[in-house]
Order: C-alpha cells, then structure tokens, then sequence
C-alpha cells in the first residue's frame, strides 16, 4: 500500500506541497481499510515523504524518500518485497564445495556443492548499489540461475514456482561490520566504512534449507524499521 502511495505522489497525482485526501477517502480510492492506509501513510512520514499536522492534515513533502534506502519489517511480506525490487546484479558466479562453519550455517554435509553468486544490489531511481549481495543456493535449484547476469526477481520466488514448496520461514540475522576493501570498490563507497550485514536462510517445508543471502549496506545507504506487536493471552487482562 506504501508503495503504491508513494508512487502516486511520485507521478504528481499529489504534487509537493498538497494534501492527501482524508484516510476514508483514500481507503474508498484503493479498496483497503483506514488501518492499512494509516499504516502506509505512517510508513511514508518516517521516510519524510509526508508530513502530517493535527488540523490541517497529511501534506505531501517530497517525491521520493531521503538518500538512505528505507526499509520495514513487519512480517515476511516485506521481505519479500525488498528482494523483489532490488536488482541483484551478478559480478562472480561459481559451483563452491562448502566447508566447516559455511557447511553448518547451510546445513550441509562438507564438500557438498552449492551455487555462489556474488554481486551488487540496484533500486530503481537510486545511482549507487544499495549492498553488497553473497548468495548460496541449493544445488538442485542451481540450473535456474547459472549463467544470468542479473535477477530482476526474488530467488526463493524462482525456487518456489519451480519446487512447489513454499518459505515457511526466514531466519535473518544482523551484525555490525565495516566494509572491506573489495565490497568498498564494488559499491563506491570508502574502506572500512560503518555498514549492517544481514544474512537470511530461506526454509521450506521440514525446515529444508534451499537460500542463504550476505547482504552488506553502508551506514548511509540503508535505514531499517522493524516493528512488533504484543500478542496478548486471552481476551481480557486479569
């Protein structure tokens, strides 16, 4: 719902310095609840796009987000959704045998091949790559991706239509990092900058591993919003 918000406002449907319609009226124009609209409309204040003030309403403030690549979490959806639309653009593919701690986090057996791709991450509007992208793939699903230059689409969506089996889950973890020399040269950004690397493992059925992806951003490339919400016991406090 954001995006498509925003990309109304992008394309002038609500120039700079408008306001938006009321929530009820945008929720009648894109058939979604005023909860999904206050949402989106939430998400696009914190990317400074709009501004809202009691009174006098949600006044549109820029045409596209702040230089860092904006980024929400609030379920898989989102996820998703991010590997959908940036560009993987491959700089280096091979057939690897993983080894050691590589072979654990993938939950193989040593020696095992698995198919390596690294290269950089594009968004649409943006002149620099966003990260740096590793990406290991399950042999069986190797032949969908050998010898392309680029991914427009998400992997694990490749892997799905052609397996039939689902993500059930995606176990993501982030550490802090300064980036190395050819990560820096790659993205056009300086050696041993500040950046997050963030590695997810893509889980199927019976937990069955087919995706793991290193993603590197630089401090002043990336923003990251994760928002969670109290499951409450019963249906009353007592």
């Amino acid at each position: 719902m954001a995006r498509a918000l925003q990309r109304q406002i992008h394309d002038g449907v609500y120039p700079i310095g408008s306001l938006l319609p009321t929530e009820l009226e945008l929720g009648t124009l894109f058939g979604v609840s005023r909860q999904t609209i206050r949402q989106a409309v939430q998400l696009l204040r914190q990317q400074k796009i709009l501004s809202a003030r009691k009174g006098v309403g949600t006044r549109v403030e820029a045409r596209q987000p702040e230089q860092a690549y904006y980024y929400a979490l609030q379920s898989l959806v989102n996820i998703f959704q991010f590997a959908s639309e940036a560009t993987l653009i491959v700089l280096d593919e091979r057939m690897t045998p993983v080894y050691g701690a590589l072979a654990a986090r993938l939950g193989s057996r040593p020696e095992r091949e698995w198919l390596h791709l690294v290269g950089v991450r594009e968004v649409a509007g943006r002149t620099e790559p966003i990260c740096w992208t590793e990406v290991y793939i399950h042999s069986r699903y190797a032949r969908l991706f050998r010898g392309k230059k680029q991914h427009r689409s998400a992997i694990f969506s490749a892997i799905e239509e052609q397996s039939g089996e689902p993500v059930t889950e995606v176990e993501q973890e982030i550490v802090a990092v300064t980036l190395t020399r050819e990560i820096a040269e790659a993205i056009g950004a300086q050696v041993d900058e500040p950046a997050l690397q963030i590695t997810r493992r893509y889980f199927g059925p019976g937990r069955r591993l087919f995706e793991m992806s290193i993603n590197v951003h630089p401090a002043d490339r990336f923003s990251y919003l994760m928002t969670l919400k109290r499951e409450m016991a019963g249906g009353k406090d007592g």
